[in-house]
């Protein structure tokens, strides 16, 4: 595996846009992004299993392991949930989604960042049953609602991104789905005492891994106290 050097810039800019797997944890971990173009090239079995593997190694609130993935192959049931997914898809951005707080002036930067997001997403709900494989995670409803309530499914969740990613299959979080809650989960077949929380477009990609925009670390991150700057070299 290799290291990264300590740098004044970010260590993501050493990593170069590539379709390849990569067993470099780092390339990784800063490459895994939204990838919503994908081949319709079918996935093995034992390539599924792998990442469903991957999946469940990751921690479980009380290791209860609540968790559970439905593998949609189906080209029918994609068709179906294909359906179910636009008309979300098309709810959300005509709730004004992805268009800046009143107050709130984008720069140009992120303006074009924000309409290469919508377009992608609009890409994958015009060509979903394209998708060879969606995942569905799941995860037992929590009689306690709040913010940790069900946390566990995405640490699981981003480890099956993370594995993904590793041996060259593209993937996104989505969640929009959820809009349709009840007609998919009839869909499916999942039963009471359980929630949909993500739905996981997997594919060989049509375009490339490479780090994602982002904010620095100095932009988002405090030393000891909300707006203490944290800043690389002083400690």
């Amino acid at each position: 595996m290799s290291e990264i050097a300590p740098s004044a810039t970010s260590p993501a800019e050493r990593f170069q846009p590539s379709q390849q797997p990569s067993d470099d944890v780092w390339e990784v971990l800063y490459t895994t992004r939204a990838i919503r173009r994908l081949k319709p090239d079918p996935i093995a079995d034992d390539v599924l299993y792998r990442l469903l593997d991957a999946a469940i190694r990751a921690p479980s609130g009380g290791n209860q392991q609540s968790w559970r993935f439905i593998v949609v192959r189906d080209q029918a049931t994609k068709a179906r949930l294909g359906e179910l997914y636009r008309e979300c898809i098309a709810a959300l951005f005509a709730s004004g989604y992805g268009q800046p707080a009143p107050g709130v002036t984008l720069t140009p930067a992120q303006i074009a960042a924000a309409e290469k997001m919508g377009k992608s997403a609009q890409y994958l709900a015009t060509h979903f049953a394209e998708v060879p494989v969606y995942v569905l995670g799941c995860i037992r409803t929590a009689a306690n609602a709040g913010v940790t309530a069900g946390a566990s499914i995405y640490p699981a969740i981003w480890s099956l991104q993370l594995a993904a990613r590793a041996l060259g299959l593209g993937s996104t979080l989505t969640t929009v789905h959820r809009m349709r809650e009840a007609q998919v989960k009839a869909l499916l077949g999942v039963p009471d005492g359980y929630e949909t929380a993500a739905l996981i477009p997997l594919g060989y990609p049509r375009g490339t891994f490479a780090p994602g925009p982002r904010q620095p670390v100095e932009a988002v991150s405090f030393l000891d106290r909300w707006g203490a700057a944290f800043e690389r070299g002083r400690g």
